[in-house]
């Protein structure tokens, strides 16, 4: 099951910090923390064994052997390359596969707007496109991954779900291809595209061909995966970076013990080697992401959801074509028609959050504020190829006195209605005012009230949070469009665009 986290990392505080650091399902910890565990007892166990149980002569022995492990064990086996490099080639994998898994959506699309017709037959042809596309996914996807394998063991699975008839499981019986069956949906699918077009309920061959090609893509990603199941990463590759980690801390058990007797002891002895625990929980830990996206349609808890997905091509496709489910809504002026300055809306709270717009970052800057002309003149090297009696003719004077008059004026009125003082005025209205602001409900614009107090006694300015818990879905929102306000009775709100 794949965790979702994507919420505790909306925002960049402490908070934020701490939900992630303590999550267990997919969690650092879960990965590590056994294996921890057991190579702190086995460290522990060790040097037991060298305080207590070893001679004097036996711990000299000990003791050379801790020095010569430890000399330029990170420089011997580098981990970092390593496990970088690897994890950087199995990420960029993973993406691949994601990318290839398959959504209908585009597809489904393009029926439902180009195979048209109300009738059954017509319906059933749509429907019967996203059922056979949605069947090869899942006769690709019970191939390469044990989820979707368990949930379909046998090909009478597959008919009993529903995914395929009886006739077409006796159709793939009887397709002779030694190597795979899975182009035999697809086919269909062609098939009855171009049926469509002869028949009419696909007005051109172009139409037809962007239907065809959406199938073609779907097919081609479902393709992709069981290229990437039937070459896997050689398996040379992984051995040698899971071997040499596993290493590297059988080593540390020995190398990274605190020497306390002879002449050359430790400077300190913790018992506990604290910098190489850290260094067990990052490298193993980076080592247990490799493993978890070498193959990302297995079972293990960041794994792709693919009964997920097929699920949801399905009912999302058969929605998708049904045609009086997507009816084309009647088409009229939008609330911004006629406004010269749209203004979208946001609630309260969000819209104290700064924008960064997109504006060049040199787009403010007045380089000519302290001149009142400029001249234009070609550059040095055409200078040179044109003769001095002609020049004249390519220079330019141009006045930039109304340029800095506008500039000026602009700056100032930006510093005199900057983004929080117009937000600081709007929230600081008093009550009075609310009666002017119109109140949207069901799908309807009206005013609060008649006497300037909020209904339900709430303060709509509070933040959006809170409101949510009082009230639920609605808000007070201003909006240029209404028939509600009492025209004239506010210069500001109350008037009409």
């Amino acid at each position: 099951m794949t965790i979702s986290y994507t919420l505790d990392v909306s925002q960049t505080n402490i908070q934020s910090f701490m939900k992630l650091l303590f999550r267990w399902r997919g969690s650092v910890w879960k990965a590590v923390l056994g294996q921890l565990l057991v190579w702190t007892s086995a460290f522990l166990l060790i040097s037991c064994v060298y305080r207590y149980f070893l001679t004097p002569s036996q711990q000299t022995v000990f003791e050379h052997l801790v020095r010569y492990l430890d000399a330029k064990l990170d420089q011997n086996i580098p981990l970092t390359f390593m496990l970088g490099f690897f994890v950087s080639f199995v990420v960029g994998r993973w993406g691949s596969i994601l990318n290839g898994i398959g959504w209908i959506d585009d597809a489904s699309l393009l029926f439902a707007s180009y195979i048209r017709g109300r009738d059954e037959p017509t319906r059933i042809i749509r429907r019967n496109l996203v059922r056979y596309m949605v069947l090869t996914q899942a006769l690709v996807l019970r191939d390469i991954s044990m989820q979707v394998r368990k949930r379909f063991p046998t090909m009478d699975t597959l008919a009993a779900s529903g995914l395929m008839t009886e006739e077409e499981m006796e159709i793939l019986d009887e397709v002779k291809d030694p190597y795979s069956r899975y182009w035999t949906p697809i086919q269909w699918s062609v098939n009855l595209v171009y049926e469509c077009q002869k028949e009419g309920k696909i007005e051109s061959y172009y139409l037809m061909n962007k239907v065809v090609d959406e199938i073609s893509k779907f097919r081609h990603g479902l393709a992709s995966l069981l290229k990437y199941d039937w070459v896997p990463v050689p398996l040379v590759y992984p051995q040698v970076i899971f071997l040499a980690v596993r290493i590297y801390f059988v080593i540390c058990l020995f190398g990274r013990q605190f020497i306390v007797t002879g002449p050359n002891r430790s400077g300190i002895d913790l018992w506990l080697p604290i910098t190489t625990m850290v260094q067990f929980i990052v490298y193993i830990g980076w080592m247990k992401v490799a493993e978890a996206l070498l193959n990302p349609l297995g079972e293990d808890d960041d794994d792709l959801e693919c009964n997920y997905v097929i699920d949801k091509n399905l009912i999302t496709g058969y929605s998708m074509v049904e045609e009086h489910l997507a009816r084309i809504p009647k088409q009229c002026h939008d609330e911004f028609w006629g406004i010269d300055k749209i203004a979208p809306l946001y609630s309260i709270e969000s819209a104290e959050r700064s924008v960064h717009p997109l504006v060049g970052s040199a787009s403010k800057i007045n380089l000519v504020k302290n001149r009142r002309e400029i001249v234009m003149t070609p550059h040095k090297n055409k200078l040179s190829e044109i003769d001095p009696t002609e020049q004249k003719a390519y220079l330019r004077r141009v006045c930039v006195a109304d340029h800095n008059a506008k500039h000026a004026k602009q700056r100032s009125i930006e510093r005199a209605n900057s983004p929080d003082t117009c937000l600081s005025r709007v929230r600081s209205r008093s009550k009075s005012e609310l009666q002017f602001i119109q109140f949207y409900e069901n799908g309807k614009f009206r005013t609060v009230s008649t006497n300037g107090v909020p209904r339900n006694g709430d303060d709509p300015w509070q933040r959006s949070g809170e409101t949510e818990q009082n009230h639920g879905p609605h808000s007070n929102q201003v909006h240029p469009h209404t028939h509600s306000i009492p025209i004239g009775q506010d210069p500001e709100l109350g008037r009409r665009p």
